[in-house]
Formats: structure tokens, sequence, C-alpha cells
């Protein structure tokens, strides 16, 4: 061991630690109790979530709206593709886009794991107090939008520099 170089009162104001601990905690959870025997890994779980969750889509909108990796959300969907669990099919809108849909042991998997999954958590939230559970996702609304704002202007910031950077190595 040696001496702290932070504050432990700094750490406890670095909400991202908090946050990661409660979220892996959760998926653990959900895939000791709730996945083990379903021959589906967490991730495979929250892309089939999200098809559930938002119909026919392409995976490019789910990895925008959730907090899935598009590299790690392409594996799980060729892999839920694989266990016959979806099907990508040609967007009628844009032809370089695959829709993704759930077949029907997609939606029998969904079916079986949902309450499971979805009692795993309320055992969790069902600890708050219902006006404090309110507030809690009232906060993490405005902190996901907040972070989102900010993700926005440095990806803005990045871009910008970059065309900097190429403006001035064409000229070089």
């Amino acid at each position: 061991m040696h001496d702290a170089l932070i504050p432990q009162s700094q750490i406890d104001d670095f909400l991202i630690l908090r946050a990661r601990g409660f979220t892996s905690r959760v998926r653990r959870m959900v895939t000791i109790d709730v996945l083990q025997n379903e021959d589906l890994q967490i991730l495979e779980w929250q892309l089939l979530f999200s098809v559930a969750r938002f119909g026919s889509c392409h995976l490019a909108f789910i990895t925008r709206s959730t907090s899935i990796d598009p590299a790690h959300g392409s594996r799980a969907a060729s892999t839920l593709e694989t266990k016959g669990l979806i099907t990508r099919r040609e967007d009628p809108e844009n032809r370089r886009r695959k829709l993704i849909s759930m077949t029907p042991k997609g939606v029998e998997a969904f079916e079986r794991i949902w309450p499971s999954a979805r009692m795993a958590v309320k055992n969790i939230t069902d600890q708050l107090d219902p006006v404090d559970f309110a507030e809690l996702k009232r906060l993490m609304d405005l902190l996901n939008k907040a972070s989102e704002q900010a993700l926005v202007k440095t990806s803005s910031y990045r871009h910008s520099i970059q065309s900097q950077d190429e403006k001035v190595a064409a000229g070089a």
C-alpha cells in the first residue's frame, strides 16, 4: 500500500465509479440469476431486449439509444442471428442498413427471460421509496441528457481539430 494520491472526498464525488459499480453488479446478477441456463451472454440479452423495446430497427439506432458499443453490438447481432433469435433484412428506406427483427424463437426466448430479468432488477429498485425511485430516474435522465450534449460538443470539437489538421497536412 502507499499513500493515496486522491482524497476520499474527491473519489466519492466521482459519479462514474458509483454508476459503474451499480450497473456491474446488476449485470452480474442478471447473468447469474437469469441468463445462466439460457445460452445468452448479457450483451446478447441487451440487444434482444432492445429489439423487443424498439421493434424492428437497425443496429445503429440501438447502439445510439443504448450503452451498447457498435462493434460489440454487431458481434452480438451475428450471434443472435446464428442462434435463430433475430433476422436481418434490407431496410427499404436505406439499402445500406439492415433491419433487425425477432424471430418467433426470439420472441419465445424474450417472453421466457423478461419476467425473471424484470424481477431481478425490481428486487433492487423496490429497496427505494417510490418517490425516491422516481427522482432517481428523473436525475438519471438529466445526467444522460447532459452527457449526451457534452459528447456532441466533444465530438464536434474533435472533428474541427481533425479538419484543421487535415488542412495543415494538405498545405504542407
